[in-house]
């Protein structure tokens, strides 16, 4: 029953289309890459068996720019796959990296060239520092409106179904840290109240909600990263990053 629940949901998550909602802050892509997107990130999706491809950002480079989609295995808050591309079409998938690959692109200090085989130093290339940039951005930014996921008996974060709200301030849960169970609290409880409030992670004052007049759809910007916003409308939500990779306090 959660298996074929999930799958009912899944289309209810970030679409391309709610794109436009995020139109009025800039966080956005062109009308031919929403185009090309619609196309081929399903078939993204059939191709590696995922539960869900969605559009995850666009990364700016000196010469170039990179489009990013996320690949959701089981879970929607950890275990993500990242995929690449420059025109909406022609998606490769990023690398995991190493220990020593991390490390070392934490010590980059320079930006993106937007040439994906730029040779930064030795054996590591703009790949990646694009996957790099990319894992922080999801690890310290990514939430979800709170009671939007659920937790499966299996572990993994997935959506809702019950879920029909726009949250009010402060009403956004960070997907990347867990609570821990709470032996005094039923199962349903802890499966509904698993994800740490988002404002709790971050630097205070880090996170900026305004209800948009244009769309009605509430939106949440980080000052952490500059060009991350995540939207809530509805059953409608998601978010987007749209920037240089830099992250600007901590």
């Amino acid at each position: 029953a959660w298996g074929g629940l999930y799958r009912s949901v899944t289309a209810a998550r970030m679409d391309v289309d709610d794109l436009e909602l995020l139109a009025t802050v800039g966080a956005g892509v062109s009308l031919a890459h929403r185009s090309a997107m619609q196309s081929s990130l399903p078939l993204l999706r059939r191709n590696y068996k995922l539960s869900a491809v969605r559009a995850w950002g666009k990364l700016s480079g000196r010469t170039g720019d990179y489009l990013i989609a996320s690949g959701i295995r089981s879970s929607w808050s950890e275990d993500k796959i990242f995929f690449f591309c420059a025109d909406g079409v022609s998606w490769a998938q990023l690398p995991v990296l190493s220990d020593d690959e991390s490390a070392a692109c934490a010590a980059i200090t320079g930006g993106l060239e937007g040439d994906i085989a730029h040779v930064l130093q030795g054996e590591l290339r703009e790949e990646h520092l694009l996957v790099y940039m990319v894992q922080q951005i999801e690890s310290d930014a990514a939430v979800a409106p709170t009671g939007a996921l659920v937790l499966h008996p299996s572990g993994g974060a997935v959506p809702n179904p019950a879920f029909a709200g726009t949250p009010e301030a402060g009403g956004w849960v960070a997907l990347g840290r867990r609570k821990p169970l709470d032996p005094l609290r039923s199962a349903s409880e802890n499966r509904a109240d698993f994800l740490m409030p988002a404002e709790d992670t971050l630097p205070k004052g880090g996170l900026v909600s305004r209800v948009d007049p244009a769309t009605g759809a509430t939106i949440l910007r980080s000052l952490v990263w500059p060009g991350f916003f995540a939207f809530s409308k509805g059953a409608r939500y998601g978010y987007f990053y749209c920037g240089d990779g830099a992250l600007r306090i901590r």
